[in-house]
């Protein structure tokens, strides 16, 4: 028995992908494209590529800053695919605010739980993502972000703290862990730390809900997400396979990050 053709409609995401994964380095090369993903031409229309610049310009002006004109089609696989400009810049950021009365997730939790306070010893704070599980000895971890749990100062084997030494400076007390692993590029912005000296709880905070797997996400799919400071927040997914240049600072410095874009619901 024949095996069942994909629609067209999973062809192009494909075909996208692909493009994205193997051109998407050399547009990031030019000095004025800040990422390049999948997304819909003005937000809601067709399927096509989706740009974004540090300045919108005339032709003459982007060419004086050693830019080129993005194509408004590319041909992509026997695909005519039409492309998008926003001007839009990126950087590793989290708002961060004092500490309000009575904030559970901004204090000292034993079992921690994903959305509360947690950061490299010398970091300052982000957020506790989810437990997960060392695919290698089973040992509970903390997943979180690379600008959280490593940082530019940090080494494999630092130690971790919950919450972060901006809600609580007394990280003596608030040791929770150490780096395990961390990456930094096209796979994303991210790090493990291996829990020890408190017990956890799977269910996110406020949600209600404990991740059992990984979901491959698609345009316009709802998402929802419990964090440090913004707590319970919705959106929608606006592009996927996303190669963004963001800038750490330091000896990091800029870096091609891969991940997905959400826009607020």
């Amino acid at each position: 028995m024949a095996a069942k053709k994909p629609s067209k409609k999973t062809q192009l995401r494909d075909a996208l992908r692909r493009y994205v994964r193997s051109q998407g380095a050399g547009f990031l090369r030019d000095p004025n494209i800040t990422s390049i993903g999948v997304g819909r031409k003005n937000g809601d229309g067709k399927v096509g590529l989706v740009f974004t610049v540090g300045q919108k310009a005339e032709t003459s002006v982007i060419e004086s800053l050693g830019s080129r004109e993005i194509p408004t089609e590319i041909e992509i696989e026997g695909f005519k695919v039409a492309t998008d400009v926003l001007e839009r810049s990126f950087e590793p950021s989290f708002k961060l605010v004092d500490a309000e009365a009575g904030s559970i997730l901004k204090s000292r939790l034993d079992p921690v739980i994903p959305g509360a306070s947690v950061s490299h010893i010398d970091g300052t704070a982000g957020t506790i993502g989810m437990i997960v599980f060392d695919g290698e000895t089973g040992a509970p971890c903390i997943l979180s972000n690379w600008h959280v749990l490593h940082g530019n100062t940090g080494e494999i084997g630092d130690h971790i703290v919950q919450p972060g030494p901006h809600d609580d400076n007394n990280v003596a007390s608030n040791l929770c862990g150490t780096l395990l692993r961390s990456h930094l590029g096209a796979a994303g912005d991210c790090a493990l730390a291996r829990l020890q000296g408190r017990s956890f709880e799977r269910t996110i905070h406020d949600l209600n809900v404990i991740p059992m797997r990984m979901a491959e996400v698609e345009l316009d799919d709802a998402v929802v997400k419990s964090g440090r400071t913004t707590q319970t927040t919705y959106g929608i997914v606006r592009r996927t396979d996303v190669m963004a240049k963001i800038n750490y600072g330091g000896a990091t410095g800029v870096q091609e990050i891969g991940g997905f874009e959400i826009g607020p619901d």
